[in-house]
């Protein structure tokens, strides 16, 4: 579980709809520039200090999964606080639930995780995901932006007033899965063990065919007072979906009956989301590090997780 929850954690590292105003039609041909303006204005205005309420939901027939968050930002430290809860339903009608509450402190290239398993507290050090959130959090250079951009297919902007813009993203599939196999290789196994190395790479195939045949698009609002967004959504299940189709096409795969039970509801059924709401700076009071988690246990074989340099993923 202690793997699964770094390797989670890794792949965890990044986006709904409002309001109630006059809103005015914005043509075809303006779209994308509303989009450059809504991406750019940010970054002029220094705007990376910010709390947020992150939920990535996760639904199968046989039941779900909800990572729920609140994270502050502020130059390059971060804080996050929140639970994974997970719900199976077996053929008997009983149900096993599971929740994981979790706290994260990041300052530069230093990160501690504690998570609570059961009765027990327990943390570990990552400093190579410490540099991947500072990565994300740190304020965007002209060249991150243009990049961004680069991975935006079209754009319509749905609703336009004098304070709000809420848009329909569609991103390039090619271009996001060109993105993550660039970042994965730079990025291998933590260990570097045979065995991490081939699940990986294996991991990466499925991902790369999923990503290239889902459609993959958010919704984002912004304050057009401050540039600051509002919510923002992004759809997964094609991802998720199609990754899985990929696992079940590959026939050096070898699955078990409930293997391939399990990843044909995934592959036609499943549904995930992420829904991004900003908050107000009160909401801060809630990133406190609990009181028994102070005492958490240092989880030893997870220090062997040394630093790598990354390139940028906007």
């Amino acid at each position: 579980m202690n793997k699964l929850l770094k390797i989670g954690g890794r792949a965890l590292l990044g986006a709904t709809v409002c309001g109630f105003s006059y809103f005015a039609p914005v043509s075809a041909m303006d779209d994308m520039a509303a989009f450059r303006e809504a991406i750019t204005m940010p970054a002029k205005n220094n705007t990376n200090a910010y709390i947020l309420r992150e939920s990535i939901n996760f639904y199968v027939p046989v039941g779900h999964a909800k990572l729920e968050f609140i994270a502050q930002t502020k130059n390059d430290s971060a804080r996050m606080s929140g639970a994974l809860d997970v719900l199976l339903n077996d053929e008997e009608g009983g149900t096993l639930t599971e929740k994981i509450p979790f706290y994260i402190d990041q300052n530069k290239k230093d990160m501690t995780i504690y998570y609570k398993m059961g009765k027990q507290w327990e943390k570990f050090n990552a400093p190579s995901l410490a540099a991947v959130l500072a990565d994300v959090i740190a304020t965007p250079t002209s060249s991150d932006i243009e990049k961004e951009i680069a991975f935006v297919k079209d754009v319509k902007v749905l609703r336009e007033s004098d304070t709000q813009r809420t848009m329909f993203v569609r991103l390039d599939s090619d271009k996001v899965a060109d993105a993550i196999r660039e970042y994965s290789e730079a990025n291998p196994a933590d260990k570097g063990t045979a065995d991490d190395k081939e699940i990986q790479g294996t991991f990466m195939k499925w991902l790369d065919t999923g990503v290239r045949k889902a459609d993959i698009w958010y919704m984002w609002t912004v304050d057009k007072t401050n540039w600051q967004t509002i919510t923002q959504s992004l759809d997964l299940t094609g991802v998720v979906r199609e990754t899985a189709k990929a696992a079940m096409d590959d026939k050096s795969a070898q699955w078990s009956p409930q293997a391939e039970e399990l990843l044909s509801f995934v592959a036609y059924y499943s549904d995930m989301k992420e829904y991004t709401v900003f908050l107000k700076q009160e909401a801060e009071k809630k990133l406190e590090l609990p009181k028994e988690a102070k005492k958490a246990k240092l989880v030893e074989d997870m220090i062997a997780d040394k630093p790598t340099k990354i390139g940028s993923l906007r």
